[in-house]
C-alpha cells in the first residue's frame, strides 16, 4: 500500500521500522507498506504535516496519534487502514485525537516486535508467540487494571535475602521446571502484615517496594535453559482477587543472568526486568524464556502497596 505524506515544508525521507527490526531505515517518500505495523519518523513536527494516506484514503483524526521526538514525528501505521482504525479506536479516547496533544501524559505506549529466539529446549509455540509481534497498543495511564506494569523507581533493595524464615511452603512450578518457597500455601485472604516479616532485609524490602500488607510473597527459581509456558495467573477462584487486579505483582531478579531473561506480554512486547517492576500477570497471557548460565531466582510480592493499588483498595 502506498503511504503519502503531505507536508508544509519539504520532506524528502522518513525513517521506517518494522515489526521485524527495531532499527530504522531511511527511505524517500512516498512509500509502500503491506498489511503490517511499520513505525515512522517524519523529520519535523506534528505542526508541519497535513496529512497521511495510505492507499489514497486520510488516516484523518488518527494523525494526532504520534508524538514529537528530537528526530521528527513519529507515529505507527498499518497498510490496512480497517486494522489501523480499530487499533486506534480501541486503545485512544475519541476526544484525545481531535487535535493534537501530548498523548504521553496520559497513555502508556507499549510496542510489540517480531523477537527471534531458537534454542532447542524452547517448545514451538513458545517461538511462535515471540516472533507474533503486534505493534502498538495505548494504555491509559487512569485505568489502573487495565495497565501492563508499572515502573519502580525507588532504590533498590539488597538482593542477598534470608527466605527461609518467611518462605515456608515450598512446591514445584511450570511442570517441575521452577522450585518455589512461598509465604502462603495460596494468595488468599487475610493478609499478613509487613511488620510480621520476621527476616530484617525482607522486611525492609518489602517496605522499600511499599507494601503494608501482603497477600503472598514467593520466590522462584528456574535452571539455565528453562521456559515459562503461554499463560494467564487468573486467580479466578482467589478470595483476594481484588487486590491482585491490575499491575501488583512486584517482579524483582535476586539471582542469575538478567540479560538472558525474555519475558513477554500479548499486546505488550518484551519486559524490562533488569530493575524491580511492578506486573499486570492477572490479566496479560505471558511467556518467559531463561538462557542464562546460572539459576534465575526472583522474588515475587502481592499485596496493597502505595506504588501500585493502595489508592484503589
Amino acid at each position: 500500500m502506498r503511504v503519502d505524506i503531505e507536508t508544509k515544508s519539504q520532506v524528502k525521507t522518513v525513517k521506517i521500522t518494522g515489526l521485524d527490526s527495531k532499527f530504522p531505515r531511511t527511505v524517500p517518500w512516498p512509500i509502500d507498506i503491506d498489511s503490517s505495523w511499520y513505525k515512522l519518523v517524519i523529520p519535523c513536527d506534528r505542526t508541519d504535516i497535513v496529512d497521511i494516506r495510505v492507499a489514497g484514503e486520510s488516516i484523518k483524526q488518527c494523525l494526532n496519534a504520534g508524538l514529537n521526538t528530537q528526530a521528527g514525528y513519529e507515529i505507527w501505521i498499518h497498510g490496512n487502514l480497517a486494522e489501523y482504525f480499530a487499533r486506534i479506536s480501541e486503545c485512544i479516547a475519541q476526544d484525545d485525537l481531535l487535535r493534537f496533544k501530548d498523548l504521553a501524559k496520559k497513555y502508556l505506549l507499549c510496542e510489540s516486535w517480531n523477537e527471534k529466539i531458537d534454542f532447542p529446549f524452547i517448545p514451538n509455540h513458545v517461538k511462535q508467540f515471540f516472533a507474533s509481534g503486534e505493534g502498538p497498543h495505548w494504555y491509559h495511564k487512569d485505568d489502573f487494571g487495565a495497565l501492563p506494569y508499572v515502573e519502580y523507581n525507588g532504590p533498590v533493595p539488597d538482593t542477598d535475602i534470608d527466605l527461609e524464615q518467611d518462605l515456608q511452603f515450598k512446591d514445584s512450578k511450570f511442570y517441575g521446571q521452577g522450585k518455589c518457597r512461598s509465604l502462603q500455601r495460596q494468595p488468599e485472604l487475610p493478609m499478613v502484615t509487613v511488620s510480621s516479616i520476621k527476616d530484617n532485609k525482607l522486611r525492609e524490602a518489602m517496605e522499600q517496594f511499599g507494601f503494608s500488607d501482603l497477600l503472598q510473597v514467593q520466590y522462584v527459581e528456574l535452571q539455565p535453559n528453562s521456559v515459562i509456558p503461554l499463560h494467564r495467573d487468573d486467580f479466578y477462584y482467589e478470595n483476594g482477587r481484588n487486590v491482585i487486579d491490575g499491575p501488583t505483582q512486584l517482579y524483582f531478579v535476586l539471582s542469575g543472568n538478567k540479560d538472558g531473561i525474555k519475558f513477554k506480554f500479548k499486546n505488550v512486547g518484551l519486559l524490562d526486568v533488569t530493575k524491580p517492576i511492578f506486573i499486570n500477570n492477572h490479566r496479560f497471557i505471558h511467556s518467559l524464556v531463561y538462557t542464562g548460565s546460572e539459576p534465575r531466582g526472583v522474588l515475587l510480592a502481592y499485596g496493597v502497596s502505595k506504588f501500585t493499588n493502595k489508592k484503589n483498595l
